[in-house]
């Protein structure tokens, strides 16, 4: 956006990032958030004080013309009350479905203190939704399936695809009769969310040339030594390898390598990056049929199945083991759309085309 002529200063409450390579603007500034289990809930359920003194210094520093915020699910009644106060125009790429999710994170909702939390999950929820929905200026929906899949007030969002730059090719050189096996490959957070677990199960279930398929794991997660555990309980140790984190060369030999990415999620997934990340080297994809999924992942591009069902996903893998000549097809399929609706130069093109509208320059 500085190359279009615009000044940027960010303004984030993730920690710093594994890859230190990514540039990054002159003023930068990390909110320093309590990660503490107690504390984080305190700060993510209410109003919290402290951050809402900071990002108004912040932005009384840096008199910035509009707040582009990339999602946000900690802190949002926070974040977007403070920034509708001071009286900015904000735009909001929207990443996925937790605005009407009312427990993203999945914990436990049993028995009567169960009920209890449901209700205030709930309440939670739409206290939430109020201070996202009547703050923001307009929202960008990287999918149909979003856009349509959350009460956004009428006349405040556009379909706004991804930029994902499309990487040189790579042939796909697919597995043969007696000549290699199908390698999979998976890359993520490892938490219960993304269904890691049900890749492993369905791994196991496959039958006839899916039996010898591989799998790579990229990522990391609270669930890494439970994974591990269920890779050595289903005897699985010399078809699984887990990878850890990886930077971006590591990432694309990781894509190049395999034949087919897997996303078993089992929340709604939005416009995945692995989709398309792999779709850009002309690696097709499997995934949870859910969320914005079958809008990236019709047949003629991938593969989907019913979210958690380890059964259905085996058969999948079955199918693409004795038919490999669908894994070049329908990469190939992918990585022509990639190309054509995910453009980075088109997708910068309009979100300056949204900063002006928004926050017009006044005439010289």
């Amino acid at each position: 956006m500085e190359s279009r002529g615009h000044e940027t200063c960010l303004f984030s409450l993730d920690h710093e990032s594994p890859d230190a390579s990514e540039a990054r603007p002159s003023a930068h500034y990390r909110y320093p958030f309590n990660t503490g289990p107690l504390r984080r809930h305190l700060d993510f359920r209410r109003h919290n004080p402290a951050l809402a003194h900071c990002l108004t210094q912040f932005i009384q520093a840096e008199k910035p013309d509009l707040v582009h915020i990339q999602n946000l699910l900690p802190f949002r009644r926070t974040v977007f009350s403070t920034i509708q106060y001071i009286g900015l125009p904000l735009l909001m790429t929207v990443h996925d479905f937790t605005l009407v999710d009312p427990n993203p994170a999945k914990a436990p909702r049993v028995g009567l203190k169960g009920a209890v939390l449901r209700v205030r999950d709930h309440f939670c929820l739409k206290v939430d939704q109020k201070a996202v929905f009547e703050a923001t200026s307009r929202f960008l929906c990287p999918t149909q399936a979003l856009q349509e899949g959350i009460p956004f007030p009428d006349g405040k969002t556009v379909v706004q695809r991804l930029p994902i730059a499309l990487q040189e090719s790579s042939p796909l050189e697919t597995p043969k009769p007696d000549e290699g096996h199908l390698r999979i490959f998976f890359a993520g957070t490892l938490f219960t969310s993304k269904g890691v677990d049900i890749l492993l199960h369905a791994l196991h279930q496959a039958k006839g040339r899916a039996a010898e398929a591989t799998l790579e794991i990229a990522g990391q997660g609270d669930q890494e030594s439970k994974l591990k555990q269920l890779v050595a309980d289903l005897g699985l140790e010399h078809r699984v390898t887990f990878l850890g984190h990886l930077d971006k060369a590591a990432m694309n030999l990781a894509y190049k390598r395999a034949h087919l990415q897997a996303l078993p999620s089992r929340v709604p997934e939005n416009s995945p990056l692995t989709v398309l990340e792999a779709g850009a080297l002309g690696r097709p994809s499997v995934a949870s049929h859910a969320g914005g999924v079958p809008e990236l992942l019709p047949p003629e591009r991938g593969w989907t199945f019913p979210s958690e069902n380890a059964g259905a996903l085996a058969a999948i893998l079955e199918e693409i083991a004795e038919q490999p000549e669908k894994l070049t097809t329908r990469g190939q399929n992918m990585r022509t759309w990639v190309r054509e609706d995910f453009s980075p130069e088109r997708h910068w093109a309009e979100i300056d085309q949204h900063y002006r509208e928004l926050a017009p320059r006044p005439k010289p």
